[in-house]
């Protein structure tokens, strides 16, 4: 079997990338709650996984850690979970090595992904909202509180939510919500149990609802640009490495030719129209009717990613112009991927790198010739 991008690139590559696939499945599905843990990590980890994987070990490998990841869902969540992983997986694998192989740019290869992750994720919301006859959000919030309720450790579990501030027992229970028993062991009160799996079905309701947007925009923008730009990015070292230590000639691995990170923007033109989707802020504070505040968080979340990936880039180009250690300039991209605050932070460096042009990445205006007839 010849060796490269549609096979395999290195079979030590090829190796490492399955076996990581299965140690990450089997620790999902030999911990508590399988179906939970396969179902979050299909959702969050795989694309990103399986986009890497295609572009560092090739698109067999690739092709076995997806056929191990369907046979997790199978297992863990039977027939109907393996539908919706594939629902999910597999067009967005289709159009990721479709545009690899065809060699097209990065940017329509990310907004392909990008577009495939976005509606499958609509898809499987429309057919779970018809599952459960429109009423998702209550459906899953009764889901949560009648696994509390059920559980032989339900007093523990409510024990901690409470004294993490998540849920609170009424004034007027106070004296008779909880007691404890000689032994050392607790319990609660039936009517404060009634009360707190009430504000577990409040709580988890009022999250979905707030999750969905960012979860359809955010979710699917940080899923494509993670795996592809890692892919390319350590997909290409690898092929530099591979030459220079075996002393043999570079596999035809293709960088899509993706700008470095320094010089990621926003045109002008689609930075304006983004901008305007900055907007829905005000729907989601102002709308009243829920079609409205879905759409308003929709605009939102584009105009905040865009603007949030133009200011990473902005200050990873100050870092580099200024000598910043590597280790730093990896420290703000894991940082922006993982504390919330920091959206803010580069939402506000991208715009005024939007206004400015600091970085000087605008064409120069092309000079207005009057002509005198």
């Amino acid at each position: 079997m010849r060796r490269g991008l549609t096979t395999y690139t290195t079979l030590r590559a090829a190796i490492t990338s399955c076996v990581l696939c299965i140690l990450l499945l089997l620790f999902c599905q030999l911990a508590a709650f399988p179906s939970v843990n396969v179902a979050s990590v299909t959702l969050m980890l795989m694309p990103v996984y399986l986009m890497m994987t295609g572009l560092i070990a090739g698109f067999l490998p690739m092709a076995a850690c997806t056929l191990m990841l369907l046979i997790a869902l199978l297992t863990s969540g039977g027939t109907t979970l393996l539908l919706y992983g594939a629902l999910y997986i597999l067009p967005m694998l289709a159009v990721f090595t479709y545009g690899v192989y065809k060699r097209q740019p990065f940017w329509q290869v990310l907004l392909m992904v990008i577009g495939a992750l976005f509606t499958a994720q609509i898809l499987i919301f429309v057919l779970l909202q018809r599952a459960t006859n429109f009423t998702l959000y209550e459906t899953a919030a009764n889901a949560v509180a009648n696994f509390v309720n059920d559980s032989p450790m339900r007093d523990s579990m409510l024990y901690v939510f409470c004294t993490s501030g998540l849920l609170g027992v009424p004034a007027a229970m106070k004296d008779t919500a909880f007691t404890v028993l000689e032994d050392g062991s607790f319990y609660f009160s039936q009517e404060a149990v009634t009360e707190l799996l009430s504000q577990i079905r409040s709580l988890i309701s009022m999250q979905l609802q707030s999750l969905m947007p960012s979860l359809l925009v955010s979710g699917s923008v940080l899923s494509g640009v993670m795996g592809l730009g890692f892919g390319v990015h350590y997909g290409q070292r690898s092929r530099h490495r591979r030459a220079v230590r075996l002393n043999e000639p570079e596999q035809d691995i293709p960088d899509l030719d993706m700008p470095p990170l320094s010089r990621w923007h926003i045109p002008r033109p689609w930075g304006i129209r983004i901008g305007i989707l900055g907007l829905g802020y005000l729907l989601i504070r102002i709308a009243m009717n829920e079609t409205m505040l879905l759409i308003g968080a929709l605009m939102w979340q584009v105009f905040a990613v865009c603007y949030s990936l133009q200011g990473l880039a902005a200050i990873h180009y100050t870092q580099k112009q200024r000598g910043t250690s590597k280790f730093w300039r990896v420290a703000l991209i894991v940082a922006s991927m993982t504390l919330s605050f920091m959206q803010t932070v580069l939402i506000i460096f991208g715009i005024l790198d939007q206004i400015t042009d600091a970085r000087g990445l605008r064409p120069p205006l092309a000079p207005r010739t009057n002509r005198e007839e």
